[in-house]
């Protein structure tokens, strides 16, 4: 099964980034779970099993052939659309602080349709920009068709909300047209057309005001508007050179909130310090490095963008969540793959590298 170093090493990746994720909920969640629900292993329980049946979808589809892996992506994408629509109608979606973004699922389990929609909109794009080539349109017109299209599932974003998949996903769309060839030019003129949709969304809320308002001078309200950018940033500069050591940081002791979550890497900062994230940095590079060189062995058209589209969703959401961490961008819940705990993350990201070993293998096929 996984005969060339591609495949090897994105396995021995997610062996790693898996396994410490596992140490990181425990370390980070055991005493809120121990004050919320007078059980301490509560989460890591949940993140045990995720990771098993996370495991299990990457065995699955790593070995599913891809003529139809590739239809098993579009029926997923129209899935996660159905299930966003779901999450908005009373008595159906759970509303958590706010929110409308899960589903209740048997077992005491939720499901985050968002998840879902991440990891299969670059199946659409590849079949958009496969249909560029069958079906020529005029090229300005053909590289909106992409925001066009996802413009239904923006839309439900914004009513959840979920600010920060939505944007995620507007990066992911600027940045495959533009690596598909449009200049540099179109693209600045969407992104500035979106600049007013974005101050919109930011102003029409208070609480994403307030974060924004934070980011730009946390120390003015350091016990209101900037608490959690400031707590963060405290966490990783009191980890020093070597850490305080697993489970022995302060930050997670309620002055950090969502520290098993939106604040993961700042805990693992403060525990494992500079060499810690220096580790695990390295190993998302390497990680994001093998299936970059697999991108560039593909050579169907299709499956070049769809790999390059899946990779991407991976990369951006480790890089905003470490940038929110590290007080380079206004905070925002986003998961840091394999790390973070959240059973549709987490899961979905182990499809997402099953995809993408299914996609090595028949590419190697065709050689």
């Amino acid at each position: 099964m996984f005969k060339t170093s591609y495949s090897q090493n994105i396995l021995l990746c997610i062996f790693f980034l898996s396994g410490l994720g596992l140490v990181q909920i425990y370390s980070s969640s055991y005493i809120f779970a121990t004050e919320h629900y007078n059980n301490g292993l509560y989460f890591f329980n949940k993140q045990l099993i995720f990771t098993i049946i996370g495991f299990i979808g990457f065995f699955i589809f790593s070995y599913i052939p891809w003529k139809y892996n590739r239809y098993i992506g579009m029926i997923l994408w129209f899935i996660a659309i159905l299930a966003l629509v779901l999450t908005l109608i009373p008595q159906v979606g759970v509303s958590v602080s706010g929110a409308k973004r899960w589903l209740n699922l048997p077992f005491g389990f939720r499901f985050q349709p968002s998840e879902l929609l991440k990891i299969t909109t670059p199946f659409i794009i590849a079949y958009l920009a496969v249909l560029r080539e069958i079906w020529p349109l005029q090229k300005i017109l053909f590289w909106m068709v992409p925001f066009f299209a996802l413009g239904f599932p923006m839309m439900i974003l914004i009513l959840q909300p979920d600010f920060g998949t939505m944007v995620l996903l507007f990066i992911l769309c600027c940045s495959t047209v533009f690596v598909l060839g449009l200049k540099w030019r179109y693209v600045l003129l969407i992104l500035l057309s979106l600049v007013s949709l974005f101050y919109f969304l930011i102003t029409s809320q208070p609480y994403r005001f307030a974060r924004w308002e934070g980011f730009l001078n946390h120390w003015q309200d350091p016990t209101g508007k900037g608490f959690q950018m400031i707590q963060s940033l405290l966490g990783v500069h009191s980890g020093g050179l070597f850490g305080t050591g697993i489970g022995k940081g302060q930050s997670k002791l309620f002055f950090l909130p969502e520290a098993h979550t939106d604040f993961t890497l700042s805990v693992l900062g403060e525990e494992m310090g500079f060499i810690g994230l220096f580790i695990l940095f390295f190993v998302y590079s390497f990680l994001i490095f093998t299936v970059f060189k697999v991108v560039f062995k593909i050579y169907d058209y299709y499956q070049k963008v769809l790999a390059f589209g899946l990779i991407l969703i991976f990369s951006i959401s480790v890089l905003i969540h470490s940038a929110v961490n590290l007080g380079l961008v206004p905070t925002k819940g986003l998961a840091l793959p394999f790390l973070s705990y959240g059973g549709s993350s987490l899961v979905c990201t182990f499809f997402l590298f099953g995809w993408l070993i299914s996609l090595e293998r028949d590419n190697r096929s065709r050689l």
